[in-house]
C-alpha cells in the first residue's frame, strides 16, 4: 500500500479565509473549527505541526510532512525529530460534527497499529488524535488508560477491525500480530485539544496561521515602529544612492552625497525621505508577521503603487528630483484596499515611503540614463 508524503515548506493557502471574509470579528475559535471541512482541519493542523513546532520556539522537529490519499494507513501528517534515523510523531485527524467516540476511531487504531506491524508506518515516539471536538466522555475513559484502549482493540478486532484493514480481506489477530499487539505501548497514543491548537497559533509568532485560518482580530494585529536609524544602513543604500543621483541632477548642483548633504538644501528633504522609508519598513514587517497564510500584503501594496505612479514616473521633468517630488505626491492619492490587514497604517508617510521601497529594489529610479 503506497503512501504519499508532501512536504510542507510553509501553510498551504488553498482553504483559508480570503478577502473580506478575514474581517468578521463576531467569530468564536471554536465554532471556525467545528464547521471547518475535513480538508481544511488537515491543513491547519499541518500548518500548525510546521509552525509551532518545527519553526517555533520548540524546534522540536526536523521537518513535518502531510500524508495524502485514501492509502494514508491511518496518518494525516508525520513530523520527524531525525528523519535520518526515521524518528518521528504521527498525527491522525477525525473532523466530525460530534466528539469522537469509540465507533469513530476503534477500526482506524486498528488499521494502524497493522501498518505498524507490518513496516508500511513507521513506529513513532507518540501517536496524536487532533479533533476540533475532543473525545466523547465514555470513549476519553478508555483511549487515555493504556490498559482500556489496548482491551478495547482487541476485543474489538473481529468485529470492527479486521475486515476493514484490506479491501477484501479479514487480518486475523493471531501469531506474531497479537504479541506485537500485546507488547505495544499504548501510552503513545495522546490527545491534543482543540484549545492547545487555537492557543498554539494565537501566538504573536504564528499569528499568520491564525489569521488564516480563523480570521482577523483588529486587537491582534501589532505594528511596531521602527525609528530611523541616526546612521545609514547598508540595507538602504539603494534608494539612498538614486535619491543623491536625483539631487545632483538639479541645474548647479554636484558633489552631494550622503555625508554632506546636511550642509546642502536638500537635508530637510533626505530627513523626510529616509523617516518614510522606514515606516514603510514597519508596514512591511507588520504584513511579514500578521497576515494569513502565504500572503503578502506589502508586496501587493508595492505592485498596486508601481501601476499608480508609472505615468507620473515617466513624464519629461526638468531634473530627476522633481520627479521625486511628484512621483512621491501622486502615491499619497493611492486608494486604499480596506480588506488588507496594513491599510489602516497607510499615511501620506507610509505611501511616500512605498516609492523609496521600490527605489531600494530598482524598481523607481528617479534619473534616467
Amino acid at each position: 500500500m503506497p503512501i504519499t508524503k508532501e512536504i510542507l515548506k510553509k501553510p498551504e493557502s488553498k482553504h483559508g479565509l480570503k478577502g473580506a471574509a478575514l474581517f468578521n470579528e463576531h467569530r468564536i475559535d471554536k465554532d471556525i473549527l467545528k464547521t471547518m471541512d475535513e480538508d481544511t482541519y488537515e491543513e491547519l493542523v499541518a500548518s500548525w505541526a510546521y509552525w509551532c513546532l518545527k519553526e517555533g520556539k520548540e524546534k522540536k522537529y526536523e521537518d513535518v510532512f502531510r500524508l495524502g490519499g485514501a492509502g494514508d494507513g491511518g496518518v494525516d501528517v508525520i513530523a520527524y525529530y531525525d528523519i535520518a534515523k526515521r524518528d518521528c510523531d504521527i498525527y491522525q485527524c477525525k473532523h466530525y460534527d460530534h466528539p469522537v467516540n469509540r465507533s469513530d476511531v476503534i477500526a482506524e487504531l486498528g488499521k494502524f497499529l497493522y501498518h505498524v506491524y507490518t513496516g508500511e508506518i513507521l513506529m513513532p515516539r507518540e501517536y496524536f488524535l487532533m479533533s476540533p471536538q475532543g473525545l466523547s466522555g465514555p470513549f476519553n475513559k478508555i483511549y487515555s488508560n493504556p490498559d482500556n484502549l489496548k482491551k478495547e482493540i482487541k476485543d474489538a478486532w473481529d468485529k470492527d477491525i479486521a475486515g476493514k484493514i484490506e479491501s477484501k480481506k479479514s487480518i486475523k489477530l493471531e501469531s506474531d500480530l497479537e504479541k506485537f499487539i500485546d507488547a505495544f505501548d499504548y501510552k503513545k497514543f495522546k490527545l491534543i485539544s482543540p484549545d492547545k491548537l487555537i492557543s498554539d497559533v494565537h501566538r504573536r509568532e504564528n499569528r499568520h496561521v491564525y489569521f488564516q485560518y480563523f480570521g482577523v482580530r483588529k486587537d491582534d494585529i501589532k505594528r511596531i515602529k521602527i525609528d530611523t536609524p541616526a546612521e545609514h544602513q547598508d540595507y538602504e543604500a539603494k534608494y539612498i544612492h538614486h535619491l543623491m543621483d536625483a539631487y545632483n541632477d538639479v541645474e548647479g548642483v554636484s558633489d552631494v552625497t550622503p555625508e554632506n548633504i546636511e550642509e546642502t538644501d536638500f537635508a530637510r528633504h533626505f530627513e523626510f525621505a529616509r523617516d518614510e522609508f522606514w515606516m514603510a519598513e514597519s508596514v512591511k514587517k507588520m504584513s511579514e508577521e500578521n497576515c494569513p497564510g502565504d500572503t503578502d500584503e506589502f508586496r501587493e501594496l508595492e505592485n498596486d503603487m508601481m501601476h499608480h505612479v508609472a505615468d507620473t514616473h515617466d513624464e519629461h521633468y526638468k531634473d530627476a528630483y522633481e520627479r521625486v517630488k511628484q512621483v512621491t505626491k501622486h502615491a499619497t492619492t493611492m486608494p486604499k484596499k480596506e480588506n488588507r490587514i496594513i491599510s489602516g497604517e497607510l499615511s501620506s508617510g507610509e505611501l511616500k515611503g512605498v516609492c523609496f521601497q521600490l527605489s531600494n529594489e530598482d524598481k523607481l529610479v528617479w534619473k534616467k540614463k
